[in-house]
């Protein structure tokens, strides 16, 4: 297979500016970034960016669908879907640890459940499509792995994804403020209590 330059090329503009975006909203929030940053950071003008996005509204609510597709695709990945239940937690686990890994960024709900009331509302809605899918397959992760022994936890799958999900999001804000090792030590209090 040949990996030739011509096989990698540059983003187009378009995706350039979706992928600072969101860079910019894990980083500051929803609410702390313009138009005019990301076109000086870019080094092109605004009306580059109001011709992908219109508005943004639109730039918003198509960085949460994308995030929504990554979800979706990660999920019904082989090397996720067909592993059990305790290496998808794990696997789980190594996507928040990634997002600690850069920065500390925290993760897409962390950064816009706190602006939540201001984001338009596709914007809103799109969201909520996102956590209700990953807190429903991080409930059936957890069912299975009661059901088979390969994890332990009280209460209902469905409480336990919401209580899982609330804490890995507020483990990553924790290390934004501190550093890593509140992190480390969530992420090995939830090890001891759930693996068998």
């Amino acid at each position: 297979m040949s990996t030739s330059s011509a096989t990698k090329l540059p983003p187009d503009t378009r995706t350039r500016i979706l992928d600072l975006a969101e860079e910019l909203l894990l980083e500051r929030g929803f609410n702390a970034f313009s138009y005019q940053h990301l076109a000086k950071e870019l080094g092109v003008k605004p009306a580059a960016i109001h011709y992908h996005y219109p508005s943004k509204d639109d730039l918003g609510t198509a960085i949460v669908a994308r995030q929504l597709c990554r979800l979706r695709k990660w999920r019904d990945l082989p090397r996720v879907a067909d592993l059990p239940s305790n290496q998808q937690l794990e696997a789980l686990f190594a996507v928040y640890d990634t997002h600690l890994g850069h920065s500390r960024q925290v993760c897409l709900f962390g950064a816009l459940a706190a602006d939540f009331r201001t984001l338009p509302a596709p914007m809103q809605v799109e969201l909520r499509t996102f956590n209700r899918e990953l807190t429903e397959w991080l409930a059936q992760v957890l069912a299975v792995g009661r059901a088979t022994g390969a994890l332990r936890f009280v209460g209902s799958p469905a409480a336990k994804a919401t209580q899982l999900l609330s804490t890995l999001t507020g483990a990553l804000q924790t290390a934004r403020v501190h550093d890593e090792m509140p992190f480390q030590v969530i992420l090995g209090q939830l090890r001891l209590e759930l693996l068998s």
